[in-house]
Order: structure tokens, then sequence, then C-alpha cells
């Protein structure tokens, strides 16, 4: 069996609004083509059929995308799923993860709301996919709330249990059963990466760093500030300008390059790029 290395994109692709008010999903597609091989891509914002958000043209972005990436597995998760106005069509938004590697397990999950009504929320969820390689990665793929910092602290804490969770899981020998009470595939390496929706100043970030999630940008670039992540060429989202909300933090795992895009103007965030100092299962 052959290995490759592991290479995973994530970005806030703001359903393929780009600084200059125009969708083109296409140039986002076209873009990450351009990027070279890529064992995982987590993208942020897909829309399906709110017109707020789409094109005429391309009203199912999670088709148009799952169609161009044909040879990667997708793994859609709809933070929210209201009805269409059309029979059977589901006005959707949400994380997308495509996979292009064995794929041990997939999930959705739900993130916690707060029941503040001060501010506008909007249900958030987190893509999990278990990939087979050296050593099996588990990939958090996740937008947190932006208005209210005690809702995205919930969900932050919610993430951060998972992972402990299937860390301790890791660590104790389990009976299997038949079927469904199979013990699954487990590891206690993860990866969380996304919009979080906090600066690499705050409270939170520093919260999460003390709980043993590393930064991959500061792995690579021990004594360089941030790379910007979003404000780059949209002021008027983001007056305060240039800044990172966007992440790849790692547990039991190591950055081996990272990267963030500061020239690309395809959307109000920016592309972020790590390759892993690890492998994944590529042919037998």
């Amino acid at each position: 069996m052959t290995q490759t290395p592991f290479r995973l994109l994530t970005w806030n692709i703001q359903s393929g609004k780009g600084c200059d008010g125009q969708i083109a999903l296409d140039h986002v597609i076209n873009y990450i083509f351009d990027q070279g091989p890529l064992t995982v891509i987590c993208l942020q914002e897909v829309a399906r059929y709110f017109d707020e958000y789409v094109c005429s043209t391309q009203p199912d972005q999670l088709a148009v995308l799952c169609q161009a990436f044909s040879e990667y597995t997708p793994v859609w998760g709809a933070a929210l799923s209201w009805p269409g106005s059309q029979p059977n069509q589901r006005r959707e938004f949400g994380n997308l993860t495509l996979v292009n590697a064995p794929m041990l397990d997939k999930r959705v999950h739900s993130l916690p709301s707060s029941s503040a009504t001060e501010y506008w929320q909007t249900p958030r969820c987190a893509v999990e996919t278990l990939i087979a390689g050296h050593q099996p990665i588990r990939i958090l793929n996740t937008h947190l709330a932006y208005h209210n910092p005690e809702e995205r602290f919930v969900q932050l804490a919610y993430l951060n249990d998972l992972a402990a969770k299937y860390t301790q899981e890791n660590r104790l020998p389990r009976s299997r059963g038949p079927g469904i009470y199979a013990h699954p595939d487990s590891t206690n390496s993860t990866l969380l990466c996304g919009d979080l929706n906090l600066d690499s100043t705050s409270d939170q970030y520093h919260w999460l760093r003390q709980q043993g999630w590393k930064d991959a940008f500061q792995q690579c670039y021990p004594k360089q500030i941030p790379f910007p992540t979003c404000g780059v060429y949209d002021s008027d989202q983001w007056p305060q300008g240039p800044h990172c909300r966007d992440y790849i933090l790692l547990q039991n795992l190591k950055a081996h390059t990272f990267s963030v895009d500061t020239h690309t103007p395809l959307s109000d965030h920016q592309p972020l790029i790590v390759t892993l100092e690890t492998s994944v299962h590529d042919t037998p």
C-alpha cells in the first residue's frame, strides 16, 4: 500500500460571493483545482436554494460542488434545512467536507445554541469525518456563532469535549458486538478547522490553546503574528481591516507546511492549506 501526503484546504467561501459582490462559484471551484492534490476540502457557507446567497443558474451549490469534485466523497452538514419553494426541495446552509481518501466514519453534529434573544442567531453544525492513514485522522469542519460570544464558547466547549471523549475512548479496550454494536475505528489525532469567528488575541482562542489544541500556523511560524484570514479585501463587512478568524487546530498532529492565500478576493475569507507530517493510504 502506497502513501500520499495529507493536504487539507479549509475555506469559508461565502456561498461563492467574491469581494466584487458577484456570486461566481465556478471561480471558487477553479481556484481549488489549481491548488494541486488535496486529501480533504473543508468548505463553510455552502447554500442550497437560498435566493439570497445563490445565483439563478446554480441554485443548488451542494450539487454543483459534488459534480465538480466527483472523485471526492462528499459529507454534507446542513446547519439548517427549511422547506423550499418547490416540492421535495430544501433551503439549506452549512458545511461541506470532500474526502479523497479512504473514510472510516462520518457524522454531523448540531452545535448548541443560546437562549439569548438580543442577538441574531442561526443554527450551526460541525461535519466530522474519520480518515484512514498511517494514523487515522478525525476532521471537524465547522463554522461557529458570530454575534454572541457566549454561544460561541458553548460550541467550542462542545467540540473540545467531543475530542476529549474520543481520546479517552481510544485509550480504553472495548468489546466488539455484532452489527451496530461493533466498536468503530478511533483515533486520538484530531484536526479542527473552519471559521471559528474568534480573534487570535481573544480569551476564547487562549482557552483553546490551554485545552491542548495546537495552532498549525504557530507550529510552522512560531515567531510571527497570524496571517490575516478575513477582511483583506472586503472593508464593508469588515471595517476593522485584515484579521484572523479562521484556523486549523491540531491534537496529536504536526503541521509540516501551512499557508494562507491573502491574494485571492474570491470570498471575504481567505483559503488556508496545511500539509501534515503524516500520510494517507493511497492504493493497495
